[in-house]
């Protein structure tokens, strides 16, 4: 497991600077899950029309290798989709659903 490094302390102030970096996209999912397959394409579909590859740290979370995530987010259905930005869950889509669904979900990141 990775450890977080301490904000950078800017030269000219002093002051510890502000890291902005992009929110995370978890897709939970299953190995034997078709539909949790198929969100993950709707997902890189819009990310890709919406030119927004950067826009978020993409990762898919699978229940038979990280069950521990599943609880803590508490997920129970799979596909899910959550956003963290700022430490804190700020959006979440559970179930399958169609890639307006998606879009609509991504929209307030999406540039």
């Amino acid at each position: 497991m990775s450890t977080i490094a301490p904000h950078p302390v800017s030269p000219a102030t002093g002051i510890p600077a502000t890291r902005t970096k992009a929110p995370i996209l978890l897709l939970f999912a299953e190995y034997t899950s078709g539909q949790s397959r198929r969100m993950d394409g709707f997902v890189a579909h819009v990310l890709q029309r919406r030119h927004n590859h950067g826009s978020f740290r993409y990762r898919i979370v699978l229940r038979e290798q990280r069950p521990d995530l599943f609880e803590r987010f508490r997920v129970e259905e799979v596909p899910t989709l959550v956003v963290i930005d700022d430490g804190e869950v700020k959006a979440r889509l559970t179930g399958y659903h169609r890639p307006s669904a998606v879009e609509d979900l991504l929209t307030p990141w999406l540039h």
